[in-house]
């Protein structure tokens, strides 16, 4: 574990804007790699550059992570993280515990690609990633197994640009620096035969050393009591492993169906499936702003 963060580090003030305006900054940064001249007609980019990341927000999600008494996670295979920096200390504190509960060299990071950036219903990168607390390497040889199995398509690009895998590695590289990732946007529009293809082609990967992260944010411009309400359904279907249910749900339930229904097929394929819910809040609850809309946040973690 790092003992601190370096007052130098660089920082893109992204992380705490709202969804909208990071979907449309990162809808033009993709644009302008596509137009001549830009990023695109130059060489292949050799890392993923420091995005989405705060320093006072990472900094502020430590110190609120430290009043949270760590609670390990024993054989944990897949851990459920909000993407939402409002919510760093739910973030960092997951990510605390699970590295308290075991030694993971391998992360399979899984999020929603937002605004359908991909050229494919997942996109992946080999590429290692520049962090302020380090270089996080890649695994390409798992990567470009997906990618030769057409389960994923590698797109830089996309992931670089995703908050909900860009915004997350930081964490990751804080807490398990040793490991390397695997990164994967899934577009919103899987169906049920390609989340279970890609499960299948996710499961050699899956041996005692790797854990998955999921990093979604749940009921997204309802009321607290309504968000509440649908955290209920979803939990209940993630409970029951039911992907069907799961990829039914829309932005009320959560903003990646595809990525909760992906870990209820990998889990089923390794014989696991129980679900321990850490935490479940809102936007509002955390602001004291209780006014609509807000958006939901779940942790918890399958063993």
């Amino acid at each position: 574990m790092r003992a601190g963060i370096p007052r130098t580090a660089p920082a893109v003030r992204l992380a705490v804007l709202p969804l909208p305006v990071l979907g449309l900054l990162a809808l033009a940064a993709l644009l302008l790699a596509s137009e001549p001249g830009g990023p695109s007609a130059g060489p292949r980019q050799t890392t993923h550059p420091v995005t989405f990341y705060d320093a006072r927000a990472f900094s502020l999600g430590l110190e609120e992570a430290a009043g949270i008494p760590v609670a390990p996670m024993p054989g944990a295979r897949a851990v459920v993280v909000p993407h939402h920096w409002l919510a760093g200390h739910l973030i960092l504190s997951s990510l605390r515990d699970l590295r308290a509960g075991g030694e993971y060299d391998r992360v399979i990071l899984i999020g929603p690609d937002h605004i359908r950036a991909a050229g494919a219903g997942a996109a992946t990168s080999d590429l290692p990633w520049e962090t302020p607390f380090g270089l996080l390497r890649a695994d390409p040889e798992s990567v470009s197994r997906l990618s030769a199995a057409g389960a994923a398509r590698v797109e830089p690009d996309t992931l670089s640009h995703e908050h909900s895998v860009a915004g997350i590695v930081p964490a990751i590289a804080y807490y398990l620096p040793d490991a390397e990732i695997v990164p994967l946007a899934l577009r919103g529009d899987l169906d049920i035969g390609q989340v279970r293809a890609l499960a299948r082609a996710l499961a050699p990967l899956l041996d005692d050393g790797t854990i998955v992260v999921a990093s979604v944010d749940f009921s997204h411009y309802q009321s607290a009591a309504e968000a509440r309400a649908r955290d209920a359904e979803t939990l209940a279907a993630m409970e029951a492993m039911d992907s069907r249910a799961i990829l039914s749900f829309g932005d009320e339930h959560l903003d990646s169906p595809p990525t909760i229904a992906l870990l209820s097929e990998m889990m089923r394929l390794l014989h696991r499936g129980e679900f321990t819910l850490r935490g479940n809040t809102n936007s509002g609850e955390l602001s004291g702003l209780l006014r609509p809309p807000v958006t939901s946040y779940v942790t918890g973690y399958y063993r």
